[in-house]
């Protein structure tokens, strides 16, 4: 079975397939998305990642970590912010 992981600035939060949520303090950021398999915990399969920012708290930063379609596709981040 595999696990979805969110990285934020280096910190591992682990995921779940569909929706997750992280909070973050406002600044950059550098988030990262992949998964592995259990017992591989060096693992970072079709990762993907970007920096976003946040202006100020409470904010809401809505990105969506898509996995392509095919074995051996890659995360792709959607920015649903408008």
């Amino acid at each position: 079975m595999t696990h979805p992981v969110i990285e934020i600035d280096g910190k591992e939060y682990a995921a779940t397939w569909g929706r997750s949520r992280v909070a973050v303090t406002p600044g950059t950021h550098r988030i990262a998305v992949f998964f592995r398999y259990r017992g591989q915990r060096s693992a970072r399969l079709a990762e993907a990642s970007r920096e976003f920012s946040t202006a100020e708290a409470p904010s809401v930063v809505r990105l969506t970590a898509r996995l392509g379609p095919r074995n051996g596709s890659g995360f792709r981040f959607e920015d649903s912010r408008s």
